[in-house]
């Protein structure tokens, strides 16, 4: 009884996490852009034409996505395979698959997880030359590369964690391998700048996970780094959310403003994924549990994540609508600026009328 009322407030309490994001989200579109997008009228064209210069702008973003999505239709449609993981029965399996049509496992999730991660990062890495400051670096950047070590950890010491179903086995294993480098490159200023807070860090994560671990892989390095890679998530969408409230987007059209309105469209889709399988697919099992209560961790974290970055999501729109009307007002002020200096201009030309005439 103790136990379910805990899982609900659990989920509960996650998914308060969201509602306060979507909150913040209304708020700041009130408070900072009092008028929206009127679609009945040449503003609401304004905002189209927005949309279609973003959408080229992130050419090459897009272009990563639709060959992310392309390959998991294309190794979808090629077979549902056998569970990688080898830990479940033929009976099992079909069970698995009759629960997830589409998906054929819910391990899918996190498949297309990885992959849009590496798209992400793939975008930081090549457009943000560190002449501007965006959210995903430094400590983020740090916090998600201690993450991406621990999942490589527990991959390679326990079978038990590898992914199954089409999208499974050694593509999101090579999808984590391919973002160290990257994650090494976003977030190496904050290693050198900071070693000891980024020890200290990894050290209570190490305790936390000792306190709250499962019981998976029969393998306590493995169980351990689980956990410490979700805290490090956890982590690093605080981080990010709090460096999103300091940090200037920059000038429209540069490199960096068009990386940062990507990262910001692609961040909560790709954590909503993983919230959706740790609330849904990822059942609690006290056979399960090595010490605490990870299964509420996971589930909380999850959604504490997904609720951190739409509530940065929130800021950067709140940001890009103050500034189109902080440019509307100036245009505006310029041109009865103008339009009073033209009169004023005329008006000084004006010939000087002639004195009357007496007889």
């Amino acid at each position: 009884m103790i136990d379910s009322l805990a899982d609900g407030f659990g989920i509960g309490g996650a998914f308060i996490c969201v509602v306060v994001a979507m909150l913040v989200l209304r708020i700041e579109l009130q408070r900072r852009a009092v008028t929206g997008p009127n679609f009945g009228s040449r503003q609401g064209s304004g905002y189209a034409e927005g949309c279609q210069r973003i959408l080229r702008q992130c050419a090459p973003e897009a272009a990563g996505v639709v060959a992310c999505l392309t390959l998991a239709a294309a190794m979808r449609a090629r077979g549902d395979g056998m569970s990688t993981a080898g830990v479940v029965d033929a009976a099992t399996w079909v069970q698995i698959k009759a629960n997830w049509p589409l998906l054929i496992t819910a391990d899918t999730l996190l498949s297309l997880q990885a992959m849009l991660r590496f798209v992400v990062l793939v975008s930081v890495a090549l457009r943000c030359d560190g002449s501007r400051v965006v959210p995903l670096a430094d400590e983020v950047g740090a916090l998600w590369l201690g993450a991406g070590l621990a999942r490589l950890v527990y991959g390679f010491r326990a079978s038990a964690y590898l992914l199954d179903g089409p999208l499974g086995g050694n593509l999101p294993v090579a999808c984590e391998i391919a973002v160290i480098p990257l994650l090494f490159v976003v977030g190496r200023k904050s290693m050198w700048r900071a070693p000891f807070t980024m020890a200290a860090i990894v050290a209570a994560t190490a305790i936390f996970a000792g306190r709250n671990h499962l019981n998976l892989a029969n393998d306590i390095v493995a169980d351990l780094c689980f956990i410490a890679a979700h805290c490090m998530d956890f982590l690093a969408s605080i981080a990010y959310l709090l460096r999103t409230l300091l940090v200037d987007s920059g000038p429209r059209g540069s490199t960096a403003h068009i990386s940062m309105g990507f990262v910001h469209l692609l961040m909560p889709i790709q954590q909503s994924l993983s919230a959706y399988y740790f609330l849904r697919a990822f059942e609690a099992s006290p056979a399960l549990v090595g010490a605490g209560r990870p299964f509420d961790m996971l589930q909380i974290g999850n959604v504490a994540q997904l609720g951190a970055y739409l509530g940065a999501a929130s800021l950067y729109l709140a940001e890009c609508f103050d500034g189109q009307e902080y440019r509307t007002n100036n245009s505006e002020s310029s041109e009865e600026m103008s339009i009073g200096s033209n009169t004023m201009g005329r008006a000084s030309v004006l010939p000087e009328p002639e004195p009357p005439t007496t007889f």
